[in-house]
């Protein structure tokens, strides 16, 4: 059977559809994880099927669900949630069947019926529909915090999700309604689209705000960081002075008693001053300010839990790496393994070991716990009262590791819990 000429621009610009699909799921999800060669293979799969679907039904009703399907399956070649997933799919569909109803009342296409073969039949309305389509997308794309919308609150996402869906049915009905003129339903549907653009914009400067908020709630964090770690050098300033002031009194009591060959004397005076001026809390002492502040913050707040951190410690003084995201890191891999070791009666030890070597940083962090781990995808489940909080910690630690081509590997093995990363700093 002979193609039509109309269908076989339909399958030329479909091609350059299929690019616009793509630059919009860019807009939406964060790509760097993507497996490019799978990717491809996923979009020339979605062209195959949309045109299968086209040539051999061709119904408008079954061309919208395969189209969603489609999208649906093309999201997961990016790493989102599920909220991110359904949100972006639906808009993205809005936009796009948006752009082709106006484009098709303007060439004189007016078919009410969803369930009737589509019947339009203007190779110049394809190729106005795609034109417009790659117009929107470029403009979208200026809008980057819209790929970082996992953060946002389930009530404004949910808020944000009944305006394409409530605007998808709007169109639907719109198709089904008689007495209404072609520039009736163009203005409707021009108007939906509006809404959505403003809905898009909304959802970007939200997604804003919540980094923004994060930002800000991690520098405060980071503040109580080094406010702890100069107390502690404040701390540990005024015991070095205390003990050279006394220094020489106490070796001129030892020097009499040895002198008088008072040995047994002199030991005990030494053992006292090794009581009094012997700190057995270990504390990090690496001269890179940034981790150990945050390790002895940590640390300081387990022995509020009589909780001990063993260190292995082997870093230079600095390193190419912001303190917001060590933060981010270390605070999360230690609550979680402070949370963790908190419920046990015995054990309640926590190992760190971080060492640089070369441009790679290896941090690792074991503690033993009870019970077992909840997993849930790839993600693993605290025990955190607050259930919206569980496994974030180890999620936040991800995206920081993203930005270093960084790896994690999680091991359970005899009931410790061994979360080990390497980043390239």
């Amino acid at each position: 059977m002979a193609l039509s000429t109309y269908e076989m621009v339909y399958l030329l610009t479909n091609i350059f559809g299929t690019y616009i699909v793509y630059k919009f799921m860019h807009v939406f999800f964060e790509t760097k994880e993507a497996n490019h060669k799978i990717e491809f293979l996923s979009y020339v799969g979605y062209y195959v099927f949309i045109a299968l679907v086209y040539l051999t039904i061709n119904i408008p009703v079954v061309t919208m669900i395969g189209n969603i399907l489609a999208y649906f399956g093309l999201s997961f070649n990016y790493k989102a949630g599920i909220k991110r997933r359904l949100l972006s799919v639906l808009m993205i569909y809005l936009i796009l069947i948006c752009v082709e109803v106006s484009v098709a009342l303007l060439t004189g296409y007016f078919n009410h019926s969803l369930m009737a073969v589509n019947n339009y039949s203007s190779e110049y309305g394809l190729v106005l529909a795609q034109t417009i389509s790659y117009s929107v997308v470029r403009l979208l794309n200026n809008y980057k915090n819209i790929r970082k919308g996992e953060t946002i609150p389930l009530a404004n996402w949910a808020a944000i999700i009944i305006i394409p869906i409530s605007s998808l049915y709007i169109i639907l009905t719109l198709f089904q309604a008689r007495g209404l003129s072609w520039e009736q339903i163009l203005i409707g549907v021009i108007l939906i689209l509006l809404v959505n653009f403003t809905t898009f914009y909304l959802y970007d400067v939200i997604s804003a705000s919540m980094v923004d908020k994060m930002d800000k709630i991690l520098l405060g964090q980071q503040n109580k960081y080094y406010q702890k770690q100069f107390e502690l050098m404040e701390s540990t300033l005024k015991t070095t002075k205390a003990m050279r002031h006394d220094l020489r009194n106490h070796l001129s009591v030892i020097y009499a008693l040895v002198e008088k060959e008072e040995s047994g004397a002199a030991l005990k005076h030494l053992a006292k001053m090794t009581d009094v001026y012997d700190d057995k809390k270990q504390y990090a002492c690496t001269e890179n300010i940034d981790i150990d502040s945050i390790l002895n913050f940590k640390i300081q707040a387990a022995e509020h839990q009589n909780i001990k951190i063993t260190l292995d410690l082997s870093i230079p003084e600095k390193m190419d790496m912001p303190s917001f995201d060590l933060a981010i890191i270390l605070g999360n891999l230690l609550d979680n393994a402070i949370e963790a070791v908190a419920e046990l009666e015995k054990e309640r030890q926590i190992k760190t070991t971080i060492n640089y070597d070369k441009g790679r940083l290896i941090i690792q962090v074991e503690n033993p716990y009870q019970g077992e781990r909840v997993k849930v995808g790839n993600r693993y489940l605290t025990t955190n009262k607050e259930p919206s909080q569980h496994g974030l910690g180890l999620e936040n630690v991800k995206s920081v590791l993203q930005k270093y081509d960084g790896t994690m590997e999680i091991t359970q093995q005899k009931e410790v819990f061994s979360v080990s990363l390497l980043l390239y700093v």
